[in-house]
């Protein structure tokens, strides 16, 4: 007997052990830093969809002590996924443009890859369209986790949509909180305050029908037993004004619904344009090589 309980006794420790280091585990892996609120919808499941088949987008993500190397080792991750996808293999060559707006230069890069394969080169061209980082402290030190959208090319010829990003959702985000109140904000990344929203209709409303009920309740009961009819009219009353309360509440909560569907901003998302078509030619004269011609 006494073994058993050692042995129960034993268990409960070790059981309580595991979970207090895996509790102290998830502690230790924090979130410092981000380059923006809330993760772009890009990266939460919602990659945009192609208007052509001559390219598709891919994710790619890396890790490093440094955001510049984070950055780098993705561009490394990309130039092994082109290298399987297009089963070659070769050292890649990186040609990084950057665009100037209003005197800011913004980095709208396009990337080129050359592969060698049996003295022929071949060159995929690819687009960076966006991307995210943390700042994720762990026991041994702080790492940067980096996430980059590229558009990769499946032709010689690839016409890249061009994409913008919003936060705005406008009408999108409220109908859907016309139809179900919280599901725009959902439907916009902003989960706990989505979820908090459905929960307080869906007990106002649960409110209003609890109340109602007891208010007829107490009704029938007046005209039923008349001896009592003050106390059943004031319990009557009572729960009268609970109900307004909540039917208030609930309206209230439903104007509060649509206006931060349609104000707040949510993760940023992207909006697709017109494609960019990037066209590669053989350039003939004194210098072998390939040109780029930009389509719009």
């Amino acid at each position: 007997m006494k073994e058993s309980f050692l042995r129960i006794g034993m268990m409960a420790v070790i059981a309580s052990s595991c979970i207090f280091l895996g509790s102290s585990d998830a502690l230790a892996q924090k979130v410092l830093r981000k380059s923006e609120q809330m993760r772009p919808a890009w990266l939460a499941d919602k990659t945009p969809k192609t208007t052509n088949a001559t390219f598709h987008y891919q994710l790619v993500e890396a890790e490093n002590e440094s955001l510049e190397k984070a950055r780098h080792d993705c561009l490394l991750a990309l130039s092994r996924y082109i290298g399987q996808a297009w089963k070659i293999s070769g050292e890649a060559e990186t040609d990084i443009r950057m665009e100037q707006k209003n005197g800011v230069y913004k980095e709208s890069s396009v990337y080129t890859f050359h592969y060698k394969i049996k003295n022929e080169e071949i060159s995929i061209t690819s687009t960076k369209y966006d991307e995210y980082w943390e700042y994720v402290y762990y026991p041994g030190g702080g790492r940067y986790h980096c996430y980059v959208l590229f558009g990769v090319a499946d032709t010689s010829a690839p016409q890249f949509d061009r994409l913008s990003f919003t936060r705005k959702y406008g009408v999108r985000g409220m109908m859907r909180s016309l139809i179900v109140p919280g599901w725009g904000q959902l439907y916009k990344g902003s989960t706990v305050k989505g979820v908090c929203i459905l929960g307080g209709e869906v007990l106002l409303a649960g409110g209003i029908i609890v109340s109602e009920s007891l208010r007829s309740s107490y009704v029938k009961k007046m005209h039923e037993q008349p001896k009592h009819l003050q106390t059943y009219n004031t319990k009557a009353d009572n729960w009268e004004n609970v109900r307004n309360v909540c039917i208030g509440a609930a309206t209230a909560f439903y104007v509060y619904n649509l206006i931060d569907a349609v104000v707040v901003n949510g993760r940023k998302r992207a909006v697709v344009h017109k494609p960019v078509q990037f066209a590669m030619y053989p350039s003939v004269g004194e210098c072998n090589g390939v040109s780029f011609a930009l389509n719009f």
